[in-house]
C-alpha cells in the first residue's frame, strides 16, 4: 500500500473529526462504526479501508486531536504558565475536544476499554511533561523558589480537569482562563 494521497489524507482528518464528535457524545460504547461512516458519507465497509477498527479509530481520533491541540498552545515563547493559559483559551474554544477527553477518560477508568493504557500513559507524559516545564521555569528564576514543580504539575492537571468539566456542566458558560490564570498567578515572580 503506498502513501496516502492528499484526497486520502482529507478524508481520514474528516472521518477523525466525526468520529469526536461521535465519541464525545455517546462515548466509546455508544458510539458505532455504522453511524460515523454515514456522517462522512461512507459506508461502514468504506471507512474500515482507512481505519481497520473502531478502536483504531478511538486512538488515531485521540492522538489526532491531541497532536493538534498541543500544537496550537505550545508554540512560541513565553513561561509555562502562558502556555498552559493558552492551552485553556484552546480547549474553551473546542468543546467538542474537551467533551471527547473527559467522557472517554472517564470510561477508561475500566482496565478493558480500549483507551484505557492510552489515557494511563497520556496522563503520565503529561505529569512529566509538565514537571519538566515548570523546573525549567524554576530554574529560569520565573516559579517562586518554595515550589516542587511535580506538585504543581499535578494541581495543574486536576485544576485543568476540573474547570474543564465545570466547563461542560454549564453549557460552556464557566470561564476556564480567569481561575487557571488567578491560580497560576501565586506561583509565578
Amino acid at each position: 500500500m503506498g502513501a496516502p494521497t492528499v484526497k486520502g489524507r482529507a478524508r481520514r482528518e474528516q472521518i477523525l473529526y466525526a468520529a469526536q464528535t461521535a465519541f464525545a457524545s455517546r462515548g466509546y460504547r455508544g458510539a458505532s462504526i455504522a453511524a460515523i461512516a454515514e456522517d462522512v458519507g461512507l459506508s461502514e465497509p468504506g471507512l474500515l479501508h482507512y481505519f481497520p477498527s473502531k478502536g483504531a479509530l478511538l486512538l488515531e481520533t485521540l492522538e489526532f486531536h491531541h497532536r493538534r491541540t498541543k500544537e496550537e498552545a505550545f508554540g512560541g515563547a513565553g513561561s509555562f504558565a502562558d502556555h498552559l493559559v493558552s492551552l485553556a483559551s484552546n480547549h474553551e474554544r473546542d468543546p467538542g475536544f474537551i467533551r471527547l477527553l473527559l467522557v472517554l477518560a472517564a470510561e477508561s477508568t475500566d482496565p478493558e476499554h480500549p483507551a484505557h493504557d492510552w489515557f494511563v500513559a497520556r496522563y503520565e507524559r503529561v505529569r512529566i511533561g509538565m514537571e519538566r516545564q515548570f523546573a525549567a521555569d524554576l530554574g529560569a528564576g520565573l516559579l517562586r523558589e518554595n515550589l516542587d514543580p511535580a506538585h504543581v504539575a499535578r494541581q495543574a492537571i486536576a485544576m485543568l480537569d476540573g474547570l474543564e468539566l465545570q466547563f461542560l456542566l454549564t453549557g460552556g458558560s464557566l470561564d476556564i482562563v480567569t481561575p487557571l490564570r488567578a491560580w497560576l498567578e501565586p506561583l509565578y515572580r
